[in-house]
C-alpha cells in the first residue's frame, strides 16, 4: 500500500488546485472514490466524501479529512522545476502542496482502499475538502452534510495537516481578518495643519499603541491550552486617495487577529471598544474561524498517542478546518507527514520516509480506534 500512497501523492500534485480552482482535483477524487468501491459517495464543488461501511451496522465512525486546495505557486521561475510536476530527489518529494497537504490526503486514500478490502468495526469516512486556504467553506459544507445524513453515537476525525510527523495537535487559535477604517478631512498637503484633521493621526496612534494593545490581550485573554492571542497589522491603505499633495480623508489598517476561546466569547465587545478608542470603524475581511480544541478524553487522541508514542499534545501554529468539526461535536486531532516550515514555500517538499511512516501509523491508529 505504501506504493499506492506515493503514486496518489504524485497524482494529486500533478493537478493544479489553487483555492478557487479545485474542480479538476475534486473530479479526480470522485472518480477514485468510485473505483475504490466506497459507498454513499457525495460530490459537490466544495467537497467529495464517501464511506467504507463496517462489517455490521455501526454506531461509531471515524472521518479522515484533508484539504485539496493549495496556495498560489508564486513566481514559477523561482522554482527548480514546474510546481505541478512531482520530483523525487535525495529521499524527498517536491511539488506545490505536497506537504500541505496532498501527501496527507494520499495517505487517507490508501487507508480507505485498505479498509475497503478489510472493513473495520466502525464506519470509515473520507472527506476531501476545498477552500481551506481561504475560508474553510469546504469543511463547513461537509460537516453540515454529514450532520444531516448521519446519526452516530460517537464520531472522531483526523486531519492530515503538516505536523512534521512529530506532533499530535489538538487545537488552534481562532483566525479573524479585520480592517479598521479611519475617517478625517482631506486638504492640501502644503499646509501642515491639514495632517491633524486627516484620517492618519488615529491610525498612527493605534500603531504606536501596538504593544499596549497586545499586552492587554495577553493579560485578559490568556488560555491555559491555547496560550495568548496575537494582533498583527498586515497592511495600511489610503482609500481612493492617490494624490501626492492631498491629505487622506480615509485610511485603513488591516490586522490578523488570532484568538483564544476566552477572547472569542468577548470578541465583538472588545473590538467595538477598541474602535471607539481610536475613533474608527471595523469590518471582517473574510469569514472568521473560531478557536477549537479536542477533548482530552477523545478516543482518537488516546489512540494517536498510543500508536505514535507522542505523549504531549500541541496547538497548531495556524488555523485549520478543525473548528468546523468541533462545532458539530466531532473531536478532531491534527496529524500528518508534512513539515509546517516548508508549507507555502518555493520548492515545497516532503520526506518520502515520513510519508511511509505516517501511513503505517494511520493504519495502526485505525486498528486501535
Amino acid at each position: 500500500m505504501t506504493n499506492n500512497v506515493l503514486e496518489h501523492t504524485k497524482e494529486l500534485v500533478r493537478i493544479a488546485s489553487v483555492s478557487g480552482n479545485e474542480t479538476e482535483i475534486l473530479d479526480f477524487i470522485h472518480r477514485w472514490a468510485t473505483e475504490a468501491g466506497l459507498s454513499d459517495i457525495h460530490a459537490t464543488n466544495r467537497f467529495v466524501c464517501g464511506v467504507v461501511r463496517a462489517k455490521k451496522p455501526a454506531r461509531r465512525a471515524l472521518i479522515l479529512c484533508g484539504h485539496i486546495d493549495t496556495v498560489a505557486s508564486g513566481e514559477v521561475s523561482e522554482w527548480s522545476h514546474i510546481p505541478w510536476e512531482p520530483v523525487e530527489a535525495d529521499g524527498r518529494l517536491s511539488g506545490l502542496g505536497v506537504g500541505d497537504m496532498k501527501a496527507g490526503v494520499a495517505i487517507q486514500m490508501a487507508c480507505m482502499e485498505s479498509a475497503a478490502a478489510h472493513p473495520h468495526e466502525y464506519d470509515l469516512w473520507i472527506a476531501a475538502v476545498a477552500a481551506e486556504e481561504v475560508d474553510g467553506a469546504g469543511a463547513a459544507a461537509f460537516t453540515d452534510y454529514f450532520e444531516s445524513k448521519t446519526d452516530y453515537q460517537e464520531v472522531n476525525c483526523i486531519i492530515a495537516e503538516p505536523t512534521n510527523a512529530s506532533r499530535v495537535e489538538v487545537g488552534h487559535r481562532g483566525n479573524r481578518f479585520v480592517t479598521f477604517s479611519f475617517s478625517g478631512e482631506a486638504g492640501h498637503a502644503s499646509q501642515e495643519q491639514q495632517y491633524a484633521i486627516s484620517s492618519l493621526p488615529p491610525l498612527v496612534a493605534m500603531l504606536n499603541d501596538l504593544e499596549v494593545i497586545r499586552e492587554h490581550l495577553r493579560r485578559k485573554y490568556r488560555s491555559e491550552v491555547m496560550g495568548v492571542p496575537s494582533f498583527t497589522p498586515t497592511r495600511v491603505g489610503s482609500g481612493k486617495n492617490s494624490s501626492l499633495n492631498k491629505t487622506s480623508d480615509l485610511s485603513t489598517l488591516s490586522v490578523d487577529i488570532r484568538t483564544t476561546p476566552e477572547m472569542d466569547e468577548d470578541f465583538e465587545r472588545w473590538i467595538d471598544n477598541l474602535a471607539a478608542t481610536y475613533s474608527c470603524t471595523w469590518r471582517y475581511d473574510a469569514s472568521f474561524v473560531p478557536s477549537a480544541s479536542c477533548s482530552r478524553s477523545a478516543p482518537i487522541l488516546a489512540c494517536a498517542k498510543q500508536v505514535t508514542g507522542i505523549a504531549a499534545s500541541s496547538i497548531s501554529s495556524g488555523a485549520t478546518d478543525q473548528a468546523y468539526f468541533q462545532q458539530k461535536g466531532i473531536d478532531t486531532i491534527i496529524y500528518g507527514p508534512g513539515e509546517f516550515e516548508r508549507a507555502h514555500t518555493c520548492n515545497e517538499s516532503i520526506s518520502i520516509q515520513a510519508i511511509k511512516e505516517v501511513y503505517r501509523q494511520y493504519t495502526a491508529i485505525m486498528q486501535a480506534y
